[in-house]
């Protein structure tokens, strides 16, 4: 159920629901599909229903990047170059002098 759930999302990041519309929308029928019956303790159908639903959200994610699509959460934020971080000037350990030594006991 897991991997079902992660390839879907993964299918969402490129926008499959939009670009592979067939193959992303059985993918989530297959997925409510495997969870009702995991609810009702029907393991083994719930277990089949996830691997479909998981190999065509796969595919709908490969059509979908196949098209063109970028997948938005890997995508690094724009740099803004004409606004660079600040910078703090003062050294984080500041050296210290060393202590006197102590006059020697005669």
């Amino acid at each position: 159920m897991s991997d079902a759930a992660a390839a879907l999302k993964a299918a969402r990041e490129v926008q499959a629901d939009t670009n592979s519309t067939d193959y992303f929308r059985l993918s989530e029928e297959l997925f409510f599909k495997a969870r009702q019956e995991y609810r009702y303790k029907n393991f083994a159908r719930a277990r089949k229903y996830a691997n479909e639903a998981r190999e065509l959200a796969e595919k709908a994610e490969f059509l979908s990047i196949r098209g063109g699509a970028v997948r938005s959460s890997l995508s690094a934020p724009p740099a803004d170059a004409s606004n660079p971080p600040a910078v703090d000037s003062t050294p984080a350990n500041p050296p210290t002098a060393p202590a006197e030594p102590a006059p020697p006991n005669s």
